[in-house]
Protein backbone atom coordinates (compact mmCIF):
# COMPACT_ATOMS: atom_id res chain seq x y z
CA UNK A 1 0.00 0.00 0.00
CA UNK A 2 1.54 3.84 -0.96
CA UNK A 3 0.43 6.75 0.49
CA UNK A 4 1.19 9.85 -2.41
CA UNK A 5 3.79 7.42 -4.73
CA UNK A 6 5.32 6.48 -0.61
CA UNK A 7 5.53 3.53 -0.06
CA UNK A 8 6.06 1.75 3.84
CA UNK A 9 9.85 1.81 3.74
CA UNK A 10 10.10 5.48 2.93
CA UNK A 11 7.54 6.22 5.60
CA UNK A 12 9.50 4.50 7.89
CA UNK A 13 12.77 6.03 6.86
CA UNK A 14 11.25 9.64 6.86
CA UNK A 15 10.06 9.07 10.70
CA UNK A 16 13.50 8.30 12.01
CA UNK A 17 15.06 10.90 10.08
CA UNK A 18 12.45 13.66 11.63
CA UNK A 19 13.04 12.29 14.95
CA UNK A 20 16.69 12.15 14.49
CA UNK A 21 16.37 15.83 13.21
CA UNK A 22 13.28 17.51 15.62
CA UNK A 23 14.76 15.23 18.51
CA UNK A 24 12.50 13.13 20.60
CA UNK A 25 11.56 16.44 23.13
CA UNK A 26 9.83 18.19 19.96
CA UNK A 27 8.19 15.59 18.51
CA UNK A 28 5.07 15.28 20.05
CA UNK A 29 4.73 19.33 19.72
CA UNK A 30 5.54 18.99 15.92
CA UNK A 31 3.14 16.53 15.46
CA UNK A 32 -0.18 18.51 17.24
CA UNK A 33 1.16 21.59 15.24
CA UNK A 34 0.74 19.18 12.01
CA UNK A 35 -2.68 17.67 12.93
CA UNK A 36 -3.78 20.82 13.47
CA UNK A 37 -2.79 22.51 10.50
CA UNK A 38 -4.38 19.58 8.85
CA UNK A 39 -7.70 19.65 10.47
CA UNK A 40 -7.69 23.37 9.39
CA UNK A 41 -6.79 22.50 5.94
CA UNK A 42 -9.99 20.24 5.88
CA UNK A 43 -12.08 22.99 7.88
CA UNK A 44 -11.27 25.19 5.00
CA UNK A 45 -11.86 22.58 2.17
CA UNK A 46 -14.99 22.35 3.46
CA UNK A 47 -16.38 25.79 3.36
CA UNK A 48 -15.43 25.91 0.36
CA UNK A 49 -17.13 22.64 -0.98
CA UNK A 50 -20.69 24.17 1.08
CA UNK A 51 -20.14 27.27 -0.61
CA UNK A 52 -20.16 25.79 -4.17
CA UNK A 53 -22.55 23.70 -3.42
CA UNK A 54 -25.05 26.96 -1.93
CA UNK A 55 -24.03 28.23 -5.37
CA UNK A 56 -24.71 25.95 -7.43
CA UNK A 57 -28.43 25.26 -5.82
CA UNK A 58 -28.83 29.04 -6.28
CA UNK A 59 -28.23 28.76 -9.55
CA UNK A 60 -30.57 25.68 -10.19
CA UNK A 61 -33.57 27.44 -8.46
CA UNK A 62 -32.74 30.65 -10.84
CA UNK A 63 -32.73 28.23 -13.82
CA UNK A 64 -36.13 26.89 -13.16
CA UNK A 65 -37.39 30.08 -12.53
CA UNK A 66 -36.26 31.46 -15.70
CA UNK A 67 -37.05 28.06 -17.50
CA UNK A 68 -40.62 28.23 -16.39
CA UNK A 69 -40.90 31.68 -17.37
CA UNK A 70 -39.82 30.65 -20.32
CA UNK A 71 -41.97 27.94 -20.83
CA UNK A 72 -45.20 29.91 -19.93
CA UNK A 73 -44.07 32.48 -22.53
CA UNK A 74 -43.79 29.86 -25.06
CA UNK A 75 -47.39 28.75 -24.24
CA UNK A 76 -49.47 31.96 -23.94
CA UNK A 77 -47.44 32.65 -27.62
CA UNK A 78 -48.85 29.44 -28.98
CA UNK A 79 -52.27 30.34 -27.76
CA UNK A 80 -51.97 34.10 -29.23
CA UNK A 81 -50.20 32.46 -32.75
CA UNK A 82 -53.43 29.69 -32.87
CA UNK A 83 -56.26 32.44 -32.20
CA UNK A 84 -54.67 35.40 -34.74
CA UNK A 85 -54.65 31.71 -37.42
CA UNK A 86 -58.32 31.20 -36.50
CA UNK A 87 -58.83 35.01 -36.87
CA UNK A 88 -57.04 35.38 -40.38
CA UNK A 89 -58.75 32.15 -41.38
CA UNK A 90 -61.99 33.50 -40.35
CA UNK A 91 -61.30 37.17 -42.01
CA UNK A 92 -59.72 36.03 -45.49
CA UNK A 93 -62.12 35.25 -48.36
CA UNK A 94 -61.64 32.29 -50.41
CA UNK A 95 -60.79 32.94 -53.79
CA UNK A 96 -62.80 31.31 -56.16
CA UNK A 97 -60.78 33.23 -59.29
CA UNK A 98 -57.06 33.81 -59.75
CA UNK A 99 -55.98 37.62 -59.31
CA UNK A 100 -54.46 37.85 -62.44
CA UNK A 101 -55.06 36.80 -66.86
CA UNK A 102 -53.32 34.13 -67.48
CA UNK A 103 -50.22 34.72 -69.67
CA UNK A 104 -48.48 32.78 -72.45
CA UNK A 105 -44.85 32.45 -72.61
CA UNK A 106 -43.94 35.60 -73.67
CA UNK A 107 -46.15 37.50 -70.73
CA UNK A 108 -48.88 38.78 -72.85
CA UNK A 109 -52.01 38.24 -71.24
CA UNK A 110 -54.37 35.38 -72.68
CA UNK A 111 -57.83 36.73 -74.42
CA UNK A 112 -60.67 34.21 -73.36
CA UNK A 113 -63.61 34.19 -75.74
CA UNK A 114 -67.01 33.27 -74.02
CA UNK A 115 -68.89 31.24 -76.80
CA UNK A 116 -72.63 32.85 -77.45
CA UNK A 117 -75.57 30.47 -76.69
CA UNK A 118 -75.40 27.63 -79.39
CA UNK A 119 -72.78 29.06 -81.79
CA UNK A 120 -68.90 28.10 -80.74
CA UNK A 121 -65.98 30.51 -81.27
CA UNK A 122 -62.95 29.60 -82.70
CA UNK A 123 -59.98 29.33 -80.28
CA UNK A 124 -57.60 32.37 -79.86
CA UNK A 125 -54.23 31.84 -81.07
CA UNK A 126 -51.50 33.97 -80.09
CA UNK A 127 -48.88 36.00 -82.74
CA UNK A 128 -45.46 35.20 -81.70
CA UNK A 129 -43.94 38.54 -80.88
CA UNK A 130 -40.39 39.35 -81.71
CA UNK A 131 -38.03 39.26 -78.58
CA UNK A 132 -37.55 43.34 -77.46
CA UNK A 133 -33.93 43.94 -77.86
CA UNK A 134 -32.12 45.03 -74.67
CA UNK A 135 -31.22 48.48 -74.35
CA UNK A 136 -27.50 49.83 -74.84
CA UNK A 137 -27.09 51.03 -71.14
CA UNK A 138 -28.38 47.37 -69.58
CA UNK A 139 -26.75 44.18 -70.37
CA UNK A 140 -29.20 41.80 -70.95
CA UNK A 141 -31.06 39.03 -68.47
CA UNK A 142 -30.19 35.62 -68.36
CA UNK A 143 -32.05 33.20 -67.27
Amino acid sequence: MEFLGIGYQELILILVLLLVVVGPERLPAMAYQIGRVVRQMQRYARAVRNEFSDEFDYLETQYRTVRGEVDSARESFRGEQARFQAEMRESTPVLSEPLLPPVDDAGTPLTTFHAPSGAEAPAATPQPQAAPEPAADRPPLVF
